[in-house]
């Protein structure tokens, strides 16, 4: 597995699993499509607004990494929109990993109670 992909409200988080790839898949983000990413877990997770914008940045990934001079770009396109489709089904895992971090990282002391104070309440406190 190379990415693993979670829900984050409206957007995705896309965990960076290898690290050969990661620093590479940090850098070709943020300049194509300037995603902000979060370095403190896995090797790394990029925000994207949804899985069609990841497929997008995995065409672009590839079709970097096939370009020849020789080549049409049709056909680079062809196979780099093939690679994508063949990582995003075989080396992509969906797992909310996202809300299990924000469920272990609030502890008691960061929830509050609301109390509502009435008029006769609030007097008898004073």
């Amino acid at each position: 597995m190379k990415y693993i992909i979670s829900s984050n409200g409206c957007n995705i988080g896309v965990g960076l699993l290898d690290p050969t790839t990661a620093e590479d898949d940090i850098n070709l983000a943020h300049n194509i499509f300037n995603t902000y990413v979060n370095r403190s877990y896995y090797n790394g997770v990029l925000n994207f607004t949804s899985v069609s914008k990841f497929y997008r940045f995995l065409i672009n990934k590839y079709f970097l990494q096939y370009w020849q001079p020789n080549k049409t770009s049709r056909q680079i396109l062809r196979r780099a929109s093939n690679k994508a489709r063949s990582v995003i089904n075989n080396e992509v895992e969906y797992r909310p990993f996202l809300p299990e971090i924000y469920q272990h990282n609030q502890s008691p002391s960061h929830v509050y109670k609301w109390t509502h104070f009435t008029a006769r309440s609030f007097s008898e406190i004073r």
